[in-house]
């Protein structure tokens, strides 16, 4: 199997969306979802699961996740990794920390997911923004983008039927 280098998690909790305005580069400033790096011994789930942890503190027990498709994402035409979608539902039950929190990645707040999704919304990475209608409708896609210094340029967003070439479902 193929191992995947990013994940990335669109987190719902209670009708809100939490994100993570991100200190770091690539999109410092940004609001993005939660995620990082698989490491080589982990599978995606594994993976995202201790991103979630890492980064939220939320154990395994206190949400569903579920693939919502990859991103293969590029940087001026080049390939740079695929990026594992998952969506994950905190369970009603869960009680949250007051937000804004910050943490080693950045801040962590709630948010409203018209807001996200506005099209005036400059303060949302390009591309998480782009996919979230159709991860928040269920829908299954891979998505091919390319950017240039931090702008996105190119989305297409392509229906999901089955595993890419050499690799399993998730």
């Amino acid at each position: 199997m193929t191992k995947r280098r990013y994940n990335l998690a669109v987190i719902r909790y209670r009708g809100t969306l939490l994100l993570l305005n991100r200190i770091k580069p690539p999109f410092a400033g940004l609001w993005n979802g939660i995620g990082g790096k698989t490491e080589t011994d982990e599978t995606p789930i594994s993976g995202m699961q201790r991103e979630l942890f890492e980064e939220t503190g939320l154990q395994t027990n206190q949400y569903t996740l579920q693939n919502a498709g990859w991103i293969d994402w590029h940087i001026d035409g080049e390939t740079i990794a695929p990026i594992d979608i998952f969506l994950v539902d905190i369970l009603p039950t869960v009680q949250l920390p007051l937000y804004p929190v910050g943490m080693r990645e950045g801040v962590l707040q709630l948010f409203e997911p018209e807001w996200a999704q506005a099209a005036d919304n400059q303060g949302i990475v390009a591309d998480l923004q782009a996919i979230l209608p159709t991860i928040l409708s269920g829908q299954l896609n891979r998505y091919d983008t390319d950017f240039h210094a931090d702008q996105m340029i190119f989305f297409e967003a392509i229906p999901i039927t089955e595993p890419r070439e050499g690799e399993e479902a998730l």
